[in-house]
């Protein structure tokens, strides 16, 4: 195993199931031991060993307490876990569309691309509506000058315009917005109100996947 090349001061490699820590004023790695129980800053943690996982007590990197990660990581195969939570509330894809829109759009599938604004009311081809946040993003390395993330199951914030009770269908109502619907034919719903509207146009809460 090599050290990695251009390391940065304090930098931590593990190789050979030995500690090295790198300062920059030396350039130069020195046996080091991290002691259990204590804290320690570390500017960058390298594990050069091939060694897999198949528990929470095997592997290159074993951590017994909780760990905590401020930014993103990045795992090269397979997760595997007992249950995971999200902050977020949907479930959303992307896909490339002709224009820049705006969080709570209906979208359908059309246009130059494979979704567009949705200006037809009561449309049938109805693709769902532009993610806010979503907790969970399939097709995340899609790349087109315009990408949108399409909700396809959960709680979404949506453009509407009329009345709205809670628990009602909606379905587009044409300019990228949605209305309710009695009565809506199979392929027009987009999902059920959370919320009572009683306005001309706004934004509410809306179940979507949900028929």
């Amino acid at each position: 195993m090599a050290f990695p090349s251009s390391p940065t001061n304090n930098q931590v490699a593990v190789i050979n199931n030995v500690t090295y820590t790198y300062n920059s004023t030396n350039k130069a790695w020195k046996r080091s031991t991290l002691t259990a129980g204590t804290d320690a800053t570390i500017n960058s943690l390298v594990v050069q060993s091939a060694t897999d996982s198949t528990s929470t007590t095997s592997g290159a990197l074993q951590v017994t307490g909780g760990a905590g990660i401020a930014k993103n990581l990045y795992v090269g195969s397979t997760i595997y876990g007992t249950a995971t939570q999200a902050k977020y509330a949907d479930l959303a894809e992307n896909y490339t569309a002709d224009a820049t829109y705006e969080p709570g759009t209906v979208v359908h599938f059309g246009g130059s691309a494979e979704v567009t604004q949705c200006n037809e009311d009561g449309c049938k081809r109805v693709a769902g509506v532009v993610s806010t946040a979503p907790a969970y993003l399939m097709n995340s390395e899609l790349s087109s000058e315009f990408v949108v993330a399409v909700a396809l199951q959960g709680r979404v914030p949506v453009r509407v315009i009329g009345k709205v009770a809670k628990g009602d269908m909606l379905v587009a109502a044409g300019n990228g917005a949605a209305r309710a619907e009695a009565n809506p034919q199979l392929g027009q719903v987009i999902g059920k109100s959370l919320q009572d509207f009683d306005g001309t146009e706004g934004v509410i809460e809306v179940v979507v996947g949900r028929i």
